[in-house]
């Protein structure tokens, strides 16, 4: 059944999913239930459409999210060096903290293992004013979800979600974290030259 032979009703639901995965290209279970459940119920209408247009739905009942992957360079969002270090590293820490846990779970994590992160790899921390955007940027983007009011304290808590597996391929992550040991805050280009485009929060 394609997306016209729906009912006028579902019509409106599946371009509502449409819309949202066009504005960040994850959706997680435990973040929008209702989305989720709805790519579900119109995976092949949409797998279809996207599709056509060359694009990738991935609907992972595992890990209980979505991921809409767009090869074209040009509908990414462009993410600066500091986005991007934020992002890898904790994708980083996603990978080290999920070992050993069941489907069920989301690894947890505070500021302080990603403040300790940082210093592991050698990375000027964020002012005040970077942190709050880069931890806008990944609840948007429905990466991570902070458990307390005060998230600039060491003590703030982070629950990972599984759509972290997307954002970064595991293929890539070994190769990326040598690239962090090695980098230098002083540094122009290297790391930031091949990674632009591998880690993305569309």
């Amino acid at each position: 059944m394609t997306l016209h032979e729906l009912s006028e009703s579902e019509q409106g639901k599946a371009r509502d999913i449409i819309h949202r995965l066009l504005e960040t290209n994850i959706l997680v279970k435990d973040k929008d239930r209702e989305g989720y459940m709805a790519a579900r119920r119109y995976r092949q209408q949409l797998e279809s459409y996207f599709g056509f247009l060359g694009w990738e739905l991935t609907v992972d009942e595992r890990h209980e999210c979505v991921f809409l992957y767009i090869p074209n360079a040009g509908l990414r969002k462009r993410l600066d060096r500091e986005q991007t270090l934020w992002l890898l590293v904790l994708r980083v820490l996603y990978e080290e903290k999920r070992s050993g846990l069941s489907l069920s779970e989301y690894p947890m994590i505070t500021l302080y293992d990603i403040r300790s992160k940082y210093e592991t790899f050698r990375i000027e921390w964020v002012n005040k004013t970077s942190l709050d955007k880069l931890i806008r940027l990944t609840i948007q983007s429905q990466l991570i979800n902070p458990l307390d009011d005060d998230y600039r304290s060491d003590d703030a808590r982070f629950k990972l979600y599984h759509s972290w597996m997307y954002v970064i391929q595991a293929e890539e992550l070994h190769q990326l974290t040598d690239r962090l040991a090695r980098y230098d805050t002083g540094e122009e280009g290297g790391l930031f030259d091949e990674v632009d485009e591998e880690a993305q929060a569309d």
